[in-house]
């Protein structure tokens, strides 16, 4: 199998009981599920995988373009998120369920990893809002937000506005 960014072979490595297949760019390919054993941050297979992904150096790719699967390579990989946090976008294969995650991926799925409790929690929220979710991300987490540098023709009411939406998003 050859990395869908790179076009590199990818290394089978086993980690614990589990094959995961990595690029030297730090990408990794996980099979059918197989993303479960890694996904909690508290399993020590997920720190070893990650420790070893940080330790790889960062290529320039560009994430934007849709990639191929390693597995099956002429089925185009279909971007989703991963979590209702909606913070990971990852790439799965719709013919064999496998995953691809790019460099820093895998941190930010720990970074925002739930607690049974937040679980419980969104479940909740997510049952009263009729599947509608309105969730805050506390702010130990990684956040999509970024701010916008100011712009001197924003009107005070576009700054007001702005204001309003950071102070929601830091409570």
């Amino acid at each position: 199998m050859f990395c869908p960014r790179t076009k590199t072979a990818l290394e089978a490595v086993s980690i614990g009981d589990v094959k995961v297949y990595l690029s030297k760019s730090g990408g990794v390919f996980f099979d059918n599920r197989q993303i479960f054993h890694f996904s909690d941050p508290s399993l020590k297979p997920a720190q070893v995988l990650l420790a070893h992904l940080q330790s790889l150096p960062t290529e320039c790719v560009d994430l934007a373009t849709r990639i191929n699967c390693p597995k099956c390579p002429d089925i185009v990989m279909m971007r989703r998120f991963f979590t209702p946090l909606k913070v990971v976008e990852i790439d799965e294969c719709p013919n064999c369920a496998a995953i691809w995650l790019d460099h820093g991926e895998l941190e930010k799925i720990h970074e925002n990893h739930l607690t049974p409790k937040e679980r419980e929690m969104l479940r909740i929220d997510m049952a009263n809002n009729h599947g509608f979710i309105q969730v805050k991300i506390p702010k130990r987490r990684y956040s999509v937000h970024a701010e916008k540098p100011e712009s001197k023709a924003a009107s005070s009411l576009e700054k007001l506005a702005e204001l309003a939406y950071l102070s929601i998003l830091n409570d």
